[in-house]
């Protein structure tokens, strides 16, 4: 696969070479995952509340080394790295190889690997592992989605947000503090909220048809591409606040990004409002 322009891409061996990385990724990080050794894991903070461990960074180096050894074209923005593999700009993969450090780091399910390719200001490949539960979505834009390589179609579990668990991530104590502000006045309006600190696991869960949708404060692109990329194959809503759709060519923090099959995202944007 050598660099390529947008009229010559081949989907196909993009997807292919995104299912390796994701592969390798899950790799690594299942062999470091409930160690018996107490010590297997090395911890630390790049920022406040933000933790990283050997596993991030190793998992990022399996995914940068699949994507090279597959020709992958573009550049990778990581969360824990940023990288040129080819001189075409139009092309960037979004790659979280570790979302979910912390549920991760204590033995917890609640993780996965992000890794989706942009293409000027559209998603057109992803790949989402949740490694430890076998699972592994996968689409390419127009394409469909499989689940471990067989063709795969989910529908909502609830028609009604007062039925509903609804994912809720919000990013860090600061956010916490300007959320309970008043932001987050719809919750009565559901049956449970769950939060897992990850994007990658509720994000699939809704692709699974297990929840019907998830609400993300002060998110990066990185953390939910391969999600929203997924998700949008199958006919779920991928917005902002304003039900609007995300913008796709900008690497910034978005404020809230609303993720859900669509009956039960009309309710949330309701109660949002």
């Amino acid at each position: 696969m050598n660099d390529s322009n947008q009229s010559d891409l081949n989907l196909q061996l993009i997807l292919s070479a995104a299912d390796s990385a994701a592969e390798s990724a899950s790799e690594v990080l299942l062999a470091r995952f409930r160690a018996e050794d107490s010590e297997a894991l090395d911890t630390f903070y790049k920022s406040p509340n933000a933790l990283v461990t050997d596993a991030d960074l190793a998992a990022d180096k399996a995914i940068l080394q699949a994507l090279q050894a597959a020709g992958a074209p573009g550049r990778i923005l990581s969360e824990e790295s940023e990288t040129k593999l080819s001189d075409d700009e139009s092309l960037t993969w979004l790659v979280d190889p570790l979302c979910g450090t912390v549920p991760f780091s204590m033995g917890m399910d609640h993780w996965g690997v992000n890794i989706a390719l942009r293409r000027g200001g559209e998603l057109i490949a992803a790949s989402l592992p949740l490694p430890s539960l076998g699972e592994r979505l996968s689409a390419t834009k127009g394409g469909g989605v499989t689940r471990n390589g067989k063709p795969f179609t989910a529908s909502s579990p609830q028609k009604k947000l007062s039925e509903s668990a609804i994912g809720l991530e919000v990013d860090g104590p600061e956010e916490w503090r300007q959320r309970l502000a008043g932001d987050l006045d719809w919750i009565p309006l559901v049956s449970q909220i769950n939060t897992f600190a990850s994007a990658a696991y509720p994000i699939a869960l809704v692709c699974l048809g297990r929840l019907p949708a998830g609400v993300f404060y002060g998110i990066e692109p990185m953390h939910f591409a391969a999600g929203a990329m997924i998700a949008q194959e199958l006919g779920i809503l991928v917005t902002d606040e304003r039900g609007e759709p995300i913008d796709w060519s900008k690497d910034d923090e978005l404020s809230v990004v609303v993720i859900g099959w669509p009956e039960i995202h009309s309710q949330l944007m309701d109660a949002m409002k």
